[in-house]
Formats: C-alpha cells, sequence, structure tokens
C-alpha cells in the first residue's frame, strides 16, 4: 500500500475551526498500522507541505464551509475544490493552495482524500467546539478508520 498520512488542520482556539485539531486527538489515541502516520499541521499554511513529502496516500482533515448541512461530515476529492464555493477556514489560503503548491514540488502527487466537517462558525479566541461539529469528531474518525485499512 505504502505510507499513508493523515493531516489535521485547525485552530482549536477559535470555535469550530479547531475540528481538525480535535479529530487529531481521538486518532492519536488509536493503533494505526506501521505505514500509518497521524500529524497535526495547526495553521501550518503551507509549511504542511512537509508532511506531505514521502507518502503515496494522505487524507487532510479540516474545517468545512459551503460544503452541505452543519454537523455534516464530508468526504471530497481535490478537485471538488476546484470549481465550487466550498471552503476550507482559517489557514492563510487554506488547503486549495497547498494543494496547488504541492503539484509544483512533488511528481507524481499522493492520493490526497479530503474529510472535513460543515462547521457553524470560526469564533475567534472562543476555545471549544460547537455541538454538531463537536459530535461529528467521532464519526470523522470512524471515517477514516474506514478508509485506511490494515
Amino acid at each position: 500500500m505504502g505510507v499513508r498520512h493523515i493531516i489535521c488542520f485547525g485552530n482549536e482556539l477559535h470555535g469550530d475551526d479547531g475540528f481538525g485539531i480535535s479529530v487529531y486527538a481521538q486518532l492519536r489515541q488509536l493503533t494505526w498500522p506501521s505505514d500509518v502516520e497521524v500529524f497535526n499541521a495547526g495553521i501550518a499554511g503551507l509549511n504542511a507541505l512537509r508532511f506531505l513529502e514521502s507518502c503515496q496516500q494522505a487524507i487532510l482533515v479540516d474545517a468545512l464551509a459551503n460544503v452541505g448541512h452543519v454537523g455534516e461530515v464530508c468526504l471530497l476529492r481535490p478537485e471538488d475544490l476546484a470549481d465550487s464555493p466550498v471552503q476550507l477556514t482559517g489557514h492563510g489560503q487554506g488547503i486549495p493552495y497547498l494543494l496547488e503548491a504541492l503539484k509544483v514540488i512533488r511528481e507524481p502527487l499522493p492520493d490526497i482524500l479530503i474529510v472535513g466537517v460543515e462547521i457553524v462558525a470560526v469564533t475567534p479566541f472562543s476555545p471549544g467546539l460547537s455541538d454538531s461539529t463537536e459530535q461529528a469528531v467521532s464519526k470523522t474518525v470512524q471515517l477514516i478508520r474506514g478508509l485506511l485499512p490494515e
């Protein structure tokens, strides 16, 4: 299968923007096959490119806006971001910008999936997730577990 990375983005100090970091915390509690690594990318922006090195598959986890209903867990491919109003919250230019930069520095590209939840709001300097986003954390962990079989 090759090396697989799970890269979680977010800022736990800004309400629902901490979604990816909450997912990261739960993922770290699980036992993974030796070819799976889990990363906390926080608000790394382009610095997160290092997490996409030397992997064949990457799952990017982040809070989403304009995808579906609040609390809905979504599974996207990079091409889904190209022609839609999907917004990944915070982190400078976000995952779409990161993926464009990746195309410049890496060939072949890893197989990339984006997993996220439609959030209520990013609330600066207000730690803690809304109820609907909090409930989506365990659903997201289950989805990722299913995407990365042993």
